[in-house]
């Protein structure tokens, strides 16, 4: 490979790291606290407020399914990922890969099966 060549793929590869790894969720997500709208998920209604998600600014994590709490960390992956790793088993793992989009007040969370919850931003 010629030195010219070299040198473009090496800046090229600078550039994909640098801007291709960006979080969509880097300064909306970090501080906030959520509460799930009514819905229904995999058949079953889901009434508001049954379920609260906390993410803090430190990277800890805190999901509450009505009487039941989960605590852990939180990291932002690329785009729209969001990968939960929680204390202890929910759904059969502790490591959950989540899509998470954040549109002003309501955030929306939709599970590696598709499974999509819906969120306000508590106040």
């Amino acid at each position: 490979m010629r030195p010219v060549n070299a040198l473009r793929l090496v800046l090229l590869t600078a550039l994909l790291l640098t801007f291709g790894c960006k979080s969509n969720n880097k300064g909306k997500i970090e501080g906030t606290k959520w509460s799930s709208v009514a819905s229904t998920v995999k058949g079953r209604s889901v009434p508001a407020g049954a379920l609260q998600l906390e993410f803090r600014s430190d990277g800890n994590l805190v999901y509450r399914a009505g009487s039941q709490s989960y605590t852990g960390t939180y990291s932002l992956g690329t785009g729209d990922t969001v990968t939960l790793n929680l204390n202890q088993e929910l759904a059969g793992r502790k490591t959950h890969v989540e899509k998470v989009v954040i549109r002003g007040d309501y955030l929306t969370m939709i599970d590696s099966d598709g499974t999509e919850l819906s969120f306000e931003k508590m106040k």
